[in-house]
C-alpha cells in the first residue's frame, strides 16, 4: 500500500509540473473547435478512432462555444457539430491558435467552417484566414455547405499560428475544426510527397478530383483499417465527365497505390475517365477554377503546383498493345508526355511552376504520336503557390506540455497498479 501511495504521489507530481517540461512537437493534431468547452480534460471522444483536442483553454482562452441546431448535423461530420465564435470587425487584433509542430514535416492545415445558421440571423460572417501571418483565403460560408480551407506548407518555426482576422461590416468570425498533419507517406521507391514544393512556400488546394470513381468521396483512413487507401488526411472528390467511360482496373499489388508518387489511395488509382468512343473529341479536357480574392483580376497571373495521376491495369488476354502514349497541355501549351507501356503501369506527373491567368485553368490530355490506346486519367491535385516571407508565430503555448504530463500520470497509475 505504502508503494502505491508513493507512486501516485509521483505521478501528481508530474502532473502538477507538467508545465515545467519543454512543450512537445507534435505531427498529428486535430481541434474540434467549440467542443467540451468546460476543461475537464484536453482529449475529447475520438472521431473515426482518431483522437481530437477541445480548444477552450488550450489553444485559446476567448470566443464562444457554439453549438448547431440538431437539423444541421445530421449529414457532417461530428467535429462541424460545434464551432468557436469571435468578436468581429476590422479593428480587432486577430484570433490565432498556436500549434507546436515539428519543422522535419511539411503539413497538410486544414481548416473548417459550417455555419449553419447556428445564431438564427441568416448571416454568415466573412473573414480572413491567416497562416504564420499571410493571408491564405477569405472564408465566406454563404453557401450554406461546410467550408474548408486546406493548405500544404513546411513550416520554419516550431509554433506556428493559425489566425482569424476581421473584416469592417464582416460579422463574428468562427472556426468549427483545425487539422495539421504530417505528410510523412513515402512510396516504394522513397519517394517523398510533394517532391516540387518548397520551404517558405504555401500551397493552398484548389482541387483535389477522382476520375471514374462511384461519386463517392474517398475520405482519410480510420486508423489501420486499410492502409491502402487514403493514409494523409486527404479528401478526394468524384468528378462527373460528360462523354467519357469509367474504366475500373483490379489491384495489381497488395496495395498500387503506395507504387506512386504521394502514395494515392487504391479507389483512387484504380478507377479512370477515358473518351467514349463516339464522344467529339478523343481527347480529355479538364477545366479548373482558381477562388477569387480582393487582389486578384482577370489578368493576374498565378504560380500553381498540378499533379496528374496515371494509371492502367490491363488483361493480357484481352488488350493485345498497351501502348497508351499521352500529351498534356496547359491552356493550350505542351506541358509534355507521359508514356504507360507495360499491360500493369503507372505514372505520376508533377507540373510546378506553372503560370495561369484569367481565373481558369484548362487541362488537356491529347493522344500522343503511336499511342495505341485513348488517353487516360485517374487523378488530378492543383495547387495554387503563394510566397509566406517572414513567419510570424507566437510563443507561451500550453497543450502539450499538458499531454506530457497526462501521459506521465497514466503510465505511473498502470505501473502502480501492476505492481501493488
Amino acid at each position: 500500500m505504502e508503494k502505491l501511495a508513493v507512486i501516485l504521489l509521483l505521478a501528481f507530481a508530474f502532473g502538477a509540473g507538467a508545465a515545467s517540461f519543454p512543450y512537445t512537437k507534435l505531427y498529428h493534431l486535430r481541434i474540434d473547435c467549440g467542443v467540451n468547452d468546460d476543461g475537464n480534460g484536453a482529449l475529447i471522444n475520438t472521431i473515426n478512432n482518431d483522437s481530437w483536442f477541445r480548444d477552450g483553454g488550450l489553444f485559446t482562452d476567448s470566443g464562444k462555444a457554439e453549438k448547431l441546431p440538431s437539423g444541421a448535423t445530421a449529414a457532417v461530420p461530428e467535429f462541424l457539430a460545434t464551432l468557436r465564435t469571435f468578436p468581429g470587425g476590422e479593428n480587432q487584433d486577430p484570433i490565432c491558435y498556436p500549434l507546436p509542430l515539428a519543422t522535419t514535416h511539411s503539413f497538410l492545415f486544414r481548416g473548417g467552417f459550417y455555419y449553419a445558421n447556428y445564431d438564427g440571423k441568416s448571416q454568415p460572417p466573412v473573414f480572413d484566414l491567416q497562416l504564420a501571418g499571410k493571408t491564405l483565403a477569405a472564408v465566406d460560408p454563404s453557401g450554406g455547405a461546410p467550408t474548408f480551407v486546406e493548405v500544404v506548407y513546411w513550416p520554419r518555426n516550431d509554433n506556428i499560428t493559425v489566425c482569424l482576422v476581421g473584416r469592417k461590416d464582416g460579422g463574428r468570425p468562427f472556426i468549427s475544426s483545425l487539422e495539421a498533419t504530417a505528410l510523412d507517406g513515402m512510396s516504394y521507391n522513397q519517394t517523398p510527397m510533394y517532391r516540387k514544393m518548397t520551404q517558405g512556400t504555401a500551397y493552398r488546394l484548389v482541387s483535389r478530383l477522382n476520375f471514374g470513381g462511384d461519386n463517392q468521396v474517398v475520405e482519410p483512413w480510420s486508423m489501420w483499417a486499410n492502409s491502402c487507401e487514403e493514409t494523409q488526411n486527404r479528401y478526394w472528390v468524384p468528378q462527373r465527365m460528360d462523354y467519357y467511360s469509367q474504366l475500373t482496373f483490379e489491384r495489381s499489388t497488395a496495395c498500387t497505390g503506395r507504387i506512386y508518387e504521394n502514395v494515392p489511395p487504391d479507389s483512387v488509382i484504380t478507377t479512370a475517365v477515358t473518351p467514349a468512343p463516339t464522344a467529339p473529341s478523343q481527347s480529355i479536357y479538364v477545366p479548373v477554377e482558381f477562388p477569387s480574392t480582393d487582389n486578384t483580376t482577370a489578368t493576374t497571373a498565378m504560380t500553381v503546383y498540378v499533379v496528374l495521376y496515371f494509371y492502367q491495369g490491363l488483361n493480357s488476354a484481352e488488350v493485345r498493345e498497351p501502348m497508351r502514349i499521352m500529351d498534356i497541355y496547359i491552356d493550350g501549351w505542351l506541358m509534355g508526355s507521359v508514356g504507360l507501356e507495360e499491360h500493369d503501369a503507372g505514372e505520376v506527373v508533377t507540373l510546378y511552376p506553372v503560370t495561369v491567368s484569367g481565373g481558369t485553368m484548362n487541362l488537356t490530355i491529347s493522344p500522343g504520336e503511336k499511342t495505341a490506346l485513348p488517353p487516360l486519367l485517374n487523378g488530378m491535385e492543383v495547387f495554387l503557390a503563394m510566397e509566406m516571407g517572414h513567419e510570424v508565430f507566437s510563443y507561451g503555448f500550453r497543450v502539450s506540455c499538458w499531454i506530457v504530463g497526462r501521459i506521465v500520470l497514466q503510465v505511473l497509475l498502470i505501473i502502480g497498479v501492476l505492481f501493488y
